[in-house]
């Protein structure tokens, strides 16, 4: 079964995939450079603002993109 149609738009891919390497460098930067998995940062005392307007799944999307890409090292 496809859930193409549950798929974010490339606009919406793209803005979660901005907020999550704003999130990641924002909490490198408050420990000390160590790279925190996005879905690390979720939840926890260090989330960001940024990543607020987005959901668990649009961050798990946006996290895969980045990874695909190459823009965020494999944890």
């Amino acid at each position: 079964m496809h859930e193409e149609s549950e798929s974010l738009s490339a606009a919406r891919l793209m803005d979660a995939a901005e907020a999550v390497l704003l999130a990641v460098a924002e909490v490198s930067a408050l420990t000390s450079g160590r790279f925190l998995d996005p879905l690390e940062i979720l939840g926890s005392e260090f989330q960001p603002e940024c990543l607020c307007d987005f959901t668990r799944e649009e961050v798990v999307e946006a996290t895969a993109f980045l990874h695909r890409m190459g823009m965020l090292p494999n944890a």
